[in-house]
């Protein structure tokens, strides 16, 4: 039951971010094979860096980077102990 509530915490913003690093990661794994896990990183460090601070159109923050990537490192988990 604690766990539910921890994950109902979650701010939307933070859910949009991962939705989106999720489609981002598939898309780009399906294309370009393990490599497009980088672009997933790239395109989550841009989007902070680029739009958020140097365009000042929303708030530049280490979290929504974090959670854009995080599929990245379930994609990851997964692979390594497919292969296992």
């Amino acid at each position: 039951m604690k766990i539910l509530k921890t994950f109902g915490n979650i701010p939307h913003d933070k859910l949009l971010h991962f939705f989106y690093g999720t489609i981002i990661t598939f898309v780009s794994v399906l294309i370009f094979g393990l490599k497009g896990l980088w672009i997933t990183v790239v395109i989550a460090a841009a989007k902070e860096l680029i739009y958020d601070k140097l365009m000042k159109k929303g708030n530049c923050e280490v979290m929504d980077f974090i959670f854009t990537c995080l599929p990245c490192i379930m994609f990851l988990i997964l692979y390594y102990v497919r292969t296992l």
